[in-house]
C-alpha cells in the first residue's frame, strides 16, 4: 500500500504545473505596502463621510441597532 500512496504522490508532483506566487513583490517598508493598497488611517474625518452615508445600507443598521 505505502509504494501505491509513493508512487501516486510522485505523479501529482510531476504534473503538478508550477504556480505564481499570491504576492510578486513584498515592499521594503509597512508605509509603502499601506501606500500600495490603500490602507491608512485618514489624518482628517473624510471617514465620516463615509460610515454616516444615509444611502449605504450598513449605515442605516448602524443607526437602527447601534
Amino acid at each position: 500500500m505505502t509504494k501505491k500512496r509513493a508512487a501516486v504522490a510522485s505523479r501529482r508532483s510531476s504534473s503538478a504545473k508550477p504556480t505564481t506566487p499570491l504576492v510578486a513583490k513584498q515592499p521594503h517598508s509597512k508605509q509603502k505596502a499601506a501606500v500600495q493598497h490603500g490602507m491608512f488611517l485618514y489624518t482628517d474625518d473624510a471617514w465620516s463621510l463615509r460610515y454616516f452615508d444615509d444611502g449605504d445600507l450598513r449605515c442605516m443598521e448602524r443607526k437602527l441597532f447601534g
